[in-house]
């Protein structure tokens, strides 16, 4: 985990804040809360984690991690409001973003095998 916090904070040192203009995605993801350049960099370090959202369970929503299938429990404040159990999360930086096309993908993978199942 150490590595992680290391890296995020080499991100936050390497873009500077005042040079970012905050990308406002406004459709069925919600709002964006990563820069281009976040991303980018992100992309490059592969940097990005992603998560399944499992459940909510009050204020708690318990995601499980798609690379280790560790759950972890984070607040339900952190992840955005559009988020649903069986979503994809993005986690750039501590910050999460809804990801509806690996979302979507996922999704059609499976119908995929349930119909070959039943075929």
């Amino acid at each position: 985990m150490d590595f992680l916090e290391n890296l995020g904070e080499a991100i936050q040192k390497t873009i500077s804040k005042e040079d970012i203009k905050k990308i406002e995605i406004k459709n069925d993801q919600g709002a964006c809360p990563f820069s281009q350049e976040e991303i980018e960099l992100a992309e490059k370090l592969d940097a990005i984690e992603e998560f399944t959202v499992d459940r909510f369970e009050g204020d708690i929503v318990v995601l499980e991690d798609r690379k280790t299938g560790n759950m972890i429990n984070v607040n339900k404040d952190e992840v955005p409001d559009i988020a649903r159990e069986g979503e994809i999360l993005k986690r750039i930086n501590g910050k999460y973003m809804v990801n509806k096309e690996k979302t979507q993908e996922v999704s059609d993978r499976i119908k995929n095998k349930m119909d070959d199942l039943w075929n």
